[in-house]
């Protein structure tokens, strides 16, 4: 299951250095404004309520910006004599972060013009709560809302400003300007009437080689974060434990609110990716705590959530089910509703988190090599994009596969898997060729036609360290799988290239709904899922799995990973096929290491806990 949301911030980018009063010789403007022009549909303009609430971010300027990126590298790379020696949040700040001298600066500044502030520890980021007065007349805008083709709207015409020498610390403010439009791209599910022998949540260790690992190791000592955008019920979660014959007390989870403005649309319908998750997590790390860290879904919210982690560091592995297309926010950028200091700013929060060793994992998505991107008339149109943040050189990207099944549609036509492959909708086509009306009837059919594991080459991020020289990195082979209509290109020809970038996902395991996991909340009762966001908790449980035998973290797998999967001790069965293992374009390359469909390949986990250091 998996719900993916569209979400922007006008991210103000700052600057300059003057004298403390705010005159219009002393003032910085801060961002190029919102314009109502870029956008059509606008309708219902309205004021932004002058006592309404407002959360802003104030992101500040990172300090040794290189030698951050040197530090993650070292301190994760096997041979380094950095290698382990992880950062604790405190020194995080004095190395990289903001000085307290100049977070109190800050934090008086807006205090006096009557805002709450509350500072991360990694002096890196300040929340600003105030209202949309206190906004107005510190930045010098003017909030408005709006409708955009149904969805609900808030920005700033005028330009935002701030005084220089407040400008100088502060790299960006988020949450002047918000776009939100909420849809679910989730994996099909099927109702059942209970927990499934085909989908408990062990079958995982037993398909993956981790039965051994797991009866020696259970996840004690540790706890596992989960990002998350709605309310937690627990006892959906520890139903699910108690059916599954999971230790099922309640005290195992912990529940962080990590705040950020509620903005029209931003729930999580029905809870139900947050029991998921931690459902997964919990069962396959049955002694570690989960820590959930709840935020409001939007850009303000998704910073903070990390933010709030990575500041706790509790948590020795973190899980995230949600992501953004790089095409909206190319989109979002190019109507001047974001700026690309979004993907920045997230690449930062991310390799702190790999400096303190944190296991960070994030789900590729379901929509195969597809993203969306927003049109200026409303539309959202698909293409050929990566997922963010999966596609950040900070995480492991975790992907799907299919595991070996077979059936009978409504039909009678038979559907047959004979052997573990990437996850997508092509395994259907033999079945769509031969009842098309058939499927076309069925939403559900169609949906998983059109559902496969994300993966692909960014155009935000650049190629890591940890990729380069790994053979299928940066070419590719591909078949163009769906019509322009979304509908099966039977026979679809091969097509070689090559690009550059951050390829992703790194690693992959059954997320195919048809081969699917169980999952129960209260709405739905019990069900089959699929989806990568089933994986990601998983293996953010496994990284706690391994952790619990050892003195130091795990911490960012994918330096290893690389440089194991090269070795005659790598713990990957390669999924490098060109036929019958596609996520929708992207195919496998046969003999080489690593394919943007299956990325590495599934992992023995018995033999990652072996060899891993």
């Amino acid at each position: 299951m998996k719900i993916r949301f569209l979400v922007a911030g006008l991210i103000v980018g700052l600057g300059g250095f003057g004298g403390i009063q705010a005159t219009a010789a002393s003032t910085s403007t801060v961002a190029t404004p919102y314009r109502e022009s870029q956008l059509g549909g606008l309708q219902n303009v309205q004021q932004v309520s002058a006592s309404k609430t407002v959360t802003l971010d104030l992101v500040l300027n990172t300090r040794n910006s290189a030698e951050l990126t040197k530090t993650a590298y070292a301190v994760n790379t096997a041979g380094n004599k950095q290698f382990k020696s992880y950062l604790t949040p405190k020194q995080f700040r004095q190395k990289f972060g903001q000085s307290t001298t100049t977070t109190k600066r800050l934090a008086k500044y807006f205090k006096s013009h009557k805002f709450k502030v509350t500072t991360f520890n990694d002096g890196l980021i300040m929340q600003i709560k105030g209202s949309a007065s206190a906004v107005n007349k510190t930045f010098a805008t003017n909030l408005k809302t709006a409708r955009y083709y149904g969805t609900k709207i808030q920005y700033s015409k005028k330009t935002p400003k701030l005084p220089k020498n407040v400008a100088k610390p502060i790299k960006a403010v988020i949450g002047i300007t918000n776009l939100v439009k909420l849809s679910s791209l989730g994996a099909t599910s099927t109702a059942t009437d209970g927990p499934t022998s085909d989908g408990a949540p062990q079958n995982f260790l037993s398909q993956y080689h981790a039965t051994g690992l797991a009866n020696s190791n259970d996840g004690s000592g540790q706890t596992i974060g989960i990002i998350s955008f709605s309310k937690v019920n627990k006892s959906d979660i520890t139903h699910f434990w108690s059916a599954e014959g999971v230790a099922d007390s309640a005290s195992r989870i912990s529940v962080k609110s990590t705040g950020g403005m509620n903005i029209w649309g931003n729930v999580d319908p029905g809870n139900a990716e947050t029991a998921l998750d931690v459902e997964q997590a919990g069962a396959l790390a049955p002694k570690a705590k989960i820590r959930v860290y709840t935020a409001s879904l939007s850009d303000v919210g998704w910073l903070n959530a990390f933010a709030t982690a990575f500041g706790e560091n509790k948590a020795s592995s973190l899980s995230l089910s949600w992501g953004l297309s790089e095409g909206v926010l190319q989109s979002l950028n190019k109507y001047h509703v974001l700026t690309p200091l979004y993907g920045s700013i997230m690449n930062t929060l991310l390799a702190q988190g790999a400096t303190q060793g944190v296991s960070t994992f994030a789900a590729s998505g379901d929509t195969g090599a597809y993203g969306e991107e927003l049109a200026k008339n409303g539309d959202v149109d698909e293409g050929i994009y990566a997922n963010f943040p999966a596609n950040n050189p900070w995480v492991t990207a975790t992907g799907g596969t299919t595991l070996p099944f077979s059936g009978t549609l409504a039909n009678g036509v038979e559907v047959k898997v004979d052997q573990e492959r990437t996850w997508g909708g092509d395994e259907l086509f033999d079945a769509y060729s031969q009842d098309p009306a058939f499927f076309q009837k069925n939403s559900d059919l169609l949906d998983m036609l059109q559902s496969g594991s994300g993966g692909g080459i960014s155009t935000l991020y650049a190629t890591p360290q940890y990729q380069k020289g790994v053979s299928g990195v940066n070419t590719y082979n591909a078949r163009q799988y769906l019509t322009d209509d979304g509908l099966p290109r039977l026979n679809a020809g091969l097509i070689t290239g090559k690009a550059s970038g951050r390829n992703y996902p790194d690693v992959v395991a059954n997320a195919d709904p048809l081969t699917g996991y169980d999952d129960y909340d209260s709405a739905d009762g019990w069900s089959t899922v699929g989806g990568t966001s089933v994986v990601a908790p998983q293996f953010a449980a496994m990284a706690a799995v391994i952790n619990s035998n050892r003195s130091k973290r795990m911490g960012l797998w994918n330096p290893q990973l690389y440089a194991l999967a090269q070795t005659s001790q790598s713990p990957f069965t390669k999924l490098d096929s060109d036929t019958n293992n596609g996520n929708l374009f992207y195919v496998g390359q046969p003999g080489k290491t690593y394919n943007q469909a299956a990325g590495l390949g599934t992992v023995n986990f018995d033999q990652l806990a072996k060899v891993f250091k």
